[in-house]
């Protein structure tokens, strides 16, 4: 085996962790570098944390950072790197119980490989875990999850005074169908063009998947396309070409960055943690008897996954109650039939779906003003004629 077939970790932590170097040692990860300090993580990251591009495993102490580093200032950071490298983020966080607010923050960023124990043998498997193929999961993980209300209030209880999300932090939305040919990259490129014309608001669409359905758009003569970074521009919507490598697209600054995975059924399991970590998540599907099965296999995927929502395409008017029934409480109040979108380059379908489910990533008068061109007159005719 040559030595590029092996993997490779960083650990940072304020002592020497002889259980992580054990456990590495005879899995065959090698140990890149080990940090034994207290650091401000900001000023860390742009000295030793340059770059991860070949760290599989990056295993982080929050007691290394707690005391020199803000609570919000550790979630940018790790929001930061979740978004320039792929390697797996393990939290260390001894003794923190559930119901803690920053491990809730670390959760809501799909880091779920967070290890609380205390004693060396839960450690040792909780630790173990990690590193399996999968690692922890979303349904490991969700005693960590803290309910919105209570995050939007900080530790000396004063409300934050939005009621929503900043889009400035940047919302990493997916879109995936259960299955090939259900309609998702149909949807990905409606809700860009959806958020292309919200003022203030940019947008990207992302093909993250392997099937190269935007090739075609290049040749059509309105189309421009950027090929030292892989970006067309067409219809007013700015589109990325699977990328290499997420710098180029992360340094334009996006509020909206729209991931197309393609068919769950053809992703891997890295491919599906990823689609799990994002912010906010559109599963497409479809209701015919040989679509169900493979809606069953989704749900094994997701879980009762409280970002993710299910649209519903080609289900005719007379099944649709009959069908959100059977979807049972949680799912059926969580999933819209799609309106039939004919060209998502031109043509805004589901309008309401999309401002219900971005609702809390937005401004209120971002979604308002364009409302106002039409429904300020029906507001005005209306009061005529009293």
């Amino acid at each position: 085996m040559v030595e590029s077939n092996f993997k490779r970790y960083i650990y940072v932590s304020t002592e020497n962790r002889p259980i992580i170097e054990d456990v590495c040692k005879e899995k065959g990860i090698i140990l890149t570098t080990r940090f034994l300090n207290e650091y401000d993580l900001s000023k860390f990251m742009q000295t030793e944390l340059r770059n991860l591009n070949f760290v599989d495993y990056l295993m982080l102490d929050l007691k290394s950072f707690i005391k020199m580093t803000k609570e919000d200032e550790i979630i940018r950071k790790l929001t930061l790197i979740r978004k320039m490298y792929n390697s797996r983020v393990i939290i260390i966080a001894e003794g923190y119980k559930q119901g803690n607010i920053l491990l809730g923050k670390i959760f809501n960023l799909g880091i779920y490989n967070i290890i609380t124990a205390t004693d060396d043998v839960k450690f040792k498997e909780e630790f173990e875990k990690t590193l399996t193929e999968d690692g922890m999961t979303f349904g490991n993980s969700i005693k960590y999850k803290i309910d919105t209300q209570l995050l939007a209030v900080n530790q000396t209880t004063k409300l934050v005074k939005e009621n929503y999300i900043r889009v400035k932090q940047s919302v990493n939305i997916g879109i995936a169908g259960v299955e090939k040919h259900i309609g998702a990259t149909t949807v990905a490129i409606n809700l860009a063009k959806y958020l292309s014309e919200l003022p203030n608001i940019r947008a990207c669409y992302i093909e993250n998947n392997n099937n190269d359905s935007l090739m075609s758009i290049i040749e059509d003569e309105e189309s421009v396309y950027s090929k030292d970074i892989r970006k067309i521009t067409y219809q007013g919507i700015e589109m990325f070409l699977k990328p290499k490598t997420m710098s180029d697209i992360l340094a334009c600054d996006y509020n909206f960055y729209i991931y197309d995975y393609g068919a769950l059924t053809e992703m891997s399991e890295e491919e599906k943690n990823s689609f799990m970590t994002r912010d906010l998540k559109i599963l497409v599907a479809g209701n015919k008897i040989w679509e169900i099965p493979s809606l069953i296999d989704a749900f094994q995927v997701i879980g009762e996954d409280p970002t993710t929502y299910l649209l519903f395409n080609f289900v005719s008017n007379e099944e649709k109650e009959g069908f959100r029934k059977s979807l049972g409480d949680y799912w059926s109040n969580r999933c819209v039939y799609s309106e039939l979108v004919f060209n998502p380059f031109l043509q805004i379908k589901n309008r309401d779906f999309f401002a219900k489910v971005l609702k809390p990533y937005l401004l209120e008068n971002e979604i308002v003003e364009k409302k106002n061109k039409f429904g300020l007159w029906r507001k005005l005719k209306h009061e005529k004629k009293k």
